[in-house]
């Protein structure tokens, strides 16, 4: 009797810590829908051709907003990294009677936030002092001209913060050109 129920304990603990550690959460199609819905929306406002979805891509964001869930911390990865890759962060937390909340749609809530950096945006070159004092590099890298794909992930911190990856290839925002 004490062997079982000390292996239905490890089992039990076991169980608790690796569901704790996974922190990828699936998107659902119709939220994979409405952010590139809203990236292309941006890139039609401009007149660059629409994105494509890149599982591929999807893939290897889905790494990184496991590794900043799991770091609990924002951070770009490495242009080593990430090769042929351009890159957009958002974080999102939000709680109701000190419970975490979550959004039913994290890609879009994203999309739609870097979309209106074109708000702040005045059209220049990267890196011109147009643009020097606001946020507006997510702006850009949606609706950059020769950017054909992109993919999107979220994974969820033990502290409740969603983390939003998303990559674009081939990669925009480049220093002296511009988007569109």
């Amino acid at each position: 009797m004490y062997k079982v129920f000390l292996i239905l304990i490890l089992t039990i603990c076991c169980s608790k810590d690796s569901t704790q550690t996974n922190s990828s959460i699936s998107l659902s199609q119709e939220d994979i829908s409405n952010a590139l819905e809203v990236h292309n929306k941006a890139r039609a406002d401009v007149g660059v051709e629409k994105l494509e979805w890149s599982n591929s891509l999807s893939v290897d964001a889905q790494k990184w907003a496991d590794n900043l869930a799991e770091k609990d911390k924002m951070f770009h990865s490495s242009n080593e990294s990430r090769l042929n890759q351009g890159e957009n962060l958002y974080y999102s937390f939000s709680s109701q009677n000190g419970e975490a909340k979550f959004s039913n749609s994290p890609a879009k809530d994203a999309s739609t936030a870097w979309y209106n950096e074109i708000n702040d945006y005045k059209y220049s070159a990267i890196g011109s002092t147009a643009n020097e004092s606001v946020m507006i590099g997510h702006y850009t890298q949606m609706v950059w001209k020769s950017t054909t794909q992109v993919g999107i992930a979220l994974a969820r911190s033990s502290s409740g913060k969603e983390y939003i990856v998303a990559r674009y290839s081939p990669p925009g925002n480049y220093f002296g050109e511009y988007p569109y």
